[in-house]
């Protein structure tokens, strides 16, 4: 384990590797800078003034954006921008790093190749690299889905406040640039948005969203979303049906293919599977259907809580072998898939496809994305000093553990590299 020691100024240093083959060994001897803080490369400033303090989810604030990189201000033409800004998320919201919803006055290419009016800065506080969602949106990415929410590191400032290092993405919406499916239709052979979330019930809450159960599992429907001009009860109706109809199917084992979009639900059980992720059986789960469609799964979405981070998780559930979204009380409508030996095999074929170009590679990720985020990462860990010292129900003893963030990226990819081998070896043993 290599610990970047940021000295006080550029210097140059030898790295010498020895490898043994047998009764030999081999010396190599390579010549690196260490580079001082200030000569590390930086991100994309965000600079955010308001009007009045950001206190609630429910509320917008107005203020402007300016944009900066390498002390070049106004970076893609944005200085005092005006938009709206408010919190956003669940269990987050009472962390002291807190995430936020960001909605222009018009739509403009923030940070992206297309334009859009909403967009999220997602904390990352839980994640003690920061790397996860990136990692897991990246990995998404090279498997071609449909859709990826972007992933752009930035710094934050708000009200000259540094607020540290935070993961720029999209908003879950139906777009042409995001969700791309059929809307603002009174038809009710529409798209359709929706996600399984048990936060409807688990904290004892509601939601003012269009919502119906399949079985005791909650489903939020964001579009058509009630409130709209388009929106008709049968909306709400159909979807409910049909969900309800598709777990009906699956508890019978009887043939799903009119139902879903195998594909897509390979590739996001895939994704989901190898981070390990808590919430694949809980929340933010999307699901989505274009008129004249069968449904798909995706985006993927929220992974800060994955890969042996969770500390709410049990003992087992945090070890890096094992099925997990499919448990039966987990993920049911995973937990019926994987009873299906076509659907086994149509997951062994796309993992063997994937695996060298897309699964694999998150390894060699991991070290380039934090060296990447060098300067960014030391500044977010003087503001929130919490590796090795923040102790709450999602930190696991064993994240705990770990004081350097050095050890927190190590911890990442042997967990990565373990779990990559046993779904490997497991997903090949199909028959």
């Amino acid at each position: 384990l290599l610990e970047y020691t940021f000295p006080e100024e550029n210097t140059l240093c030898d790295i010498t590797i020895a490898l043994t083959e047998g009764n030999h060994t081999f010396y190599y001897t390579h010549n690196i800078w260490m580079l001082e803080e200030s000569a590390l490369p930086k991100l994309v400033t965000l600079h955010i003034d308001t009007y009045s303090d950001i206190s609630r989810k429910d509320t917008f604030t107005r203020g402007t954006l300016t944009t900066e990189l390498n002390g070049h201000t106004y970076y893609q033409n944005l200085e005092s921008e005006p938009l709206s800004i408010r919190l956003r998320g669940n269990s987050t919201l009472v962390m002291p790093k807190k995430s936020y919803k960001l909605k222009f006055d018009q739509k403009i290419p923030f940070l992206n190749n297309y334009s859009e009016r909403d967009w999220v800065l997602l904390a990352n506080f839980t994640d003690q690299t920061l790397l996860r969602n990136y990692l897991a949106f990246h990995m998404a990415d090279k498997l071609h889905m449909e859709f990826v929410p972007s992933y752009t590191f930035v710094d934050l400032y708000i009200n000259d406040e540094f607020l540290g290092n935070y993961l720029l993405t999209d908003q879950i919406e139906v777009t042409n640039d995001r969700v791309d499916i059929d809307e603002n239709n009174i038809s009710l052979d529409t798209g359709y948005l929706v996600e399984y979330d048990w936060t409807v019930v688990n904290n004892g809450g509601s939601t003012d969203d269009a919502h119906f159960f399949v079985e005791d599992i909650p489903f939020v429907m964001h579009s058509p979303e009630l409130g709209d001009s388009h929106y008709r009860d049968g909306h709400l109706t159909t979807m409910d049906t049909y969900m309800n109809n598709l777990l009906d199917t699956l508890q019978a084992r009887e043939d799903y293919t009119p139902y879903i979009d195998e594909a897509s639900f390979i590739d996001w059980f895939i994704v989901n599977e190898v981070f390990q992720n808590v919430d694949s059986g809980y929340s933010s789960i999307y699901f989505y259907k274009d008129k004249n469609s069968k449904l798909k799964m995706g985006p993927v979405w929220d992974f800060d809580l994955s890969t042996g981070n969770p500390g709410h998780l049990g003992d087992d559930l945090r070890q890096p072998e094992g099925f997990y979204t499919p448990l039966p009380y987990k993920n049911r409508f995973f937990y019926y898939l994987m009873q299906y030996p076509t659907f086994q095999h149509a997951l062994k074929e796309r993992w063997n496809e994937v695996y060298e170009h897309a699964i694999i590679t998150v390894l060699e990720d991991i070290y380039h994305q934090s060296a990447d985020i060098t300067y960014s990462r030391r500044r977010n860990f003087e503001r929130w000093d919490v590796i090795g010292k923040n102790e709450d129900w999602y930190t696991a003893p064993e994240i705990y553990a770990l004081k350097t963030y050095d050890e927190q990226v190590a911890f990442l990819y042997d967990y990565l590299d373990t779990r990559i081998a046993w779904l490997d070896q497991a997903i090949n043993a199909i028959n």
